[in-house]
């Protein structure tokens, strides 16, 4: 990790795709000009929503202006449910509509729905443009905005339709969470929780220990937690880019949580709420197939239980849960496979479950309304 005061950058090294991510605190008076050490195109395309814009918008166009960068900004809805080809071709055509030509960036300033979205349209327009992501939320911070995924929901799953594309950096300013509502910074525990469970004991150790001062956001706490978590994300991503061995642990909680959404109509859980139910119902399939001891499991649990979150599920029904759950991206030969916690920091790639423990988990997390199991 290299430093200047308040700055940090980590780097995923991917040979000419290599990228760094910027961790900072307040430091957007430096972005400008970091686009230029970058080489970004003079001609830019900030894609955001609605919510982000109020507070972000016109300050990054003063800055970026300032630095002699030519901007158009495409505003949408926000929400889980823009993120799909209609949407997809509506900012299209509008950067059609502008006349933006191929030598140009698109910045992604938002959460994971716009990271995805945005990053997509990078992707594609005119067989790709340069990509900046400047995560505003937690979850984006500690995880989405890192990896070079891109996509967007089809009706019948999940991230159906995607792509791998890096960017050219990632800026994370701390300064973007004081603006989150308390449900979106539960959204970010649900992938922090889960980068401690998969592959660091003492980080479950500290969120154990400090979890209301992370909730809250003291930026001691929360400085520390995403420097780890983008550390193990970036690790991670430099030596499986595009998920054929080590990535997949990444999806732990993702089998059930991608389920959850859908089942939801991308109503009912937000994506973080979602990995959080999937971690505890994962976790209980370990434990019942004796692959997680009970000790561990209920560290999981009663961490978990520890976070505000949507907890009553009674709304969603079993069977749409394992159907959505049979369009995994893992499933094999019409079998659902899972990446199981094996321990704190553990975890294991199970090929074949039992059907009915899998209906089982799932039953008892639509009837549960607390996250102990």
């Amino acid at each position: 990790m290299n430093t200047t005061p308040h700055l940090h950058s980590v780097h995923v090294e991917l040979g000419a795709r290599s990228y760094p991510v910027y961790i900072g605190v307040d430091r957007s008076a430096d972005l400008g000009q970091l686009c230029r050490s970058h080489h970004v195109a003079d001609r830019v395309v900030i894609i955001t929503d609605q919510n982000v814009a109020a507070y972000y918008l016109r300050p990054l166009c003063g800055l970026l202006s300032k630095d002699g960068f030519r901007i158009h900004s495409v505003v949408i809805p926000p929400g889980e449910r823009q993120k799909n080809l209609s949407r997809v071709s509506r900012v299209v055509a509008e950067m059609l509509n502008q006349r933006v030509p191929r030598s140009s960036v698109v910045i992604a300033l938002g959460g994971g729905v716009i990271g995805d979205l945005a990053g997509f349209v990078a992707a594609t327009y005119q067989r790709g443009v340069q990509l900046i992501h400047i995560p505003t939320s937690l979850l984006a911070q500690v995880d989405s905005s890192i990896g070079g995924k891109v996509g967007v929901n089809h009706p019948m799953g999940k991230n159906m339709i995607g792509a791998f594309y890096q960017p050219l950096f990632v800026w994370t300013d701390l300064e973007y969470l004081t603006t989150l509502p308390r449900r979106e910074i539960v959204c970010g525990l649900g992938e922090i929780v889960k980068y401690a469970i998969i592959r660091d004991p003492a980080l479950f150790d500290y969120l154990e220990k400090h979890l209301e001062s992370i909730q809250s956001l003291e930026r001691s706490h929360i400085l520390h937690v995403l420097a780890r978590c983008i550390s193990i994300k970036t690790e991670i991503v430099s030596a499986d880019e595009h998920e054929q061995s080590i990535r997949i642990v990444l999806n732990c909680g993702h089998t059930i949580g991608h389920a959850l959404e859908h089942a939801g109509g991308f109503r009912v859980l937000k994506h973080g709420e979602a990995v959080l139910h999937g971690l505890v119902g994962e976790s209980y399939i370990a434990k019942e197939m004796g692959i997680l001891s009970d000790s561990d499991f209920r560290r999981i649990s009663n961490l978990i239980a520890r976070i505000s979150f949507p907890r009553n599920l009674s709304r969603l029904r079993s069977s749409a849960v394992l159907n959505a759950m049979a369009l995994d991206k893992k499933s094999r030969a019409n079998k659902v496979r899972f990446l199981l916690p094996s321990g704190v920091g553990e975890t294991r790639f199970v090929e074949e479950v039992d059907p009915l423990l899998v209906k089982r988990s799932i039953a008892v997390l639509l009837k549960k309304k607390d996250a102990r199991v």
